[in-house]
């Protein structure tokens, strides 16, 4: 007996998933980081691109814990959590002209997933006022 596979448009089958992580993160955790360590904790865990995005914000707090979450997620993914493989600005979180958010590596970063032979990495993030998720799979 043979299995029929669907045909798709894009060579799915030949599609790898190397890690996948994810991560919640309260809102009012990261704000109280923001108001304890002030600047030091932001440029030590946020790319000025993500800071440019999330402090001109109303309310930053949602923005800024997705990002957390972003970074949290990548770094279970590639399996290696936060430190010597990975920084927290090794991860960067923006936007395509649609709105959804996209994975942006340094070189530390690229360095990493090109040694696991990774292509892409997919993020989905999601927030309310108290939490916020984020999702990755990179392949």
């Amino acid at each position: 007996m043979s299995l029929a596979l669907p045909s798709f448009p894009s060579p799915v089958w030949d599609r790898v998933v190397l890690g996948i992580g994810t991560d919640i993160t309260e809102c009012v955790r990261v704000r109280g980081l923001v108001e304890r360590h002030g600047d030091s904790f932001l440029k030590r865990v946020f790319t000025q691109e993500e800071l440019d995005y999330c402090m001109v914000l109303a309310k930053p707090w949602p923005s800024l814990a997705a990002r957390f979450a972003a970074k949290e997620a990548v770094s279970k993914a590639f399996g290696t959590g936060i430190g010597a493989e990975l920084d927290w600005t090794s991860i960067g979180v923006i936007h395509d002209a649609n709105g959804t958010p996209l994975v942006v590596l340094d070189a530390k970063g690229t360095a990493l997933l090109r040694a696991r032979n990774g292509k892409r990495i997919h993020l989905s993030l999601s927030h309310t006022e108290a939490l916020a998720i984020a999702f990755v799979v990179i392949e």
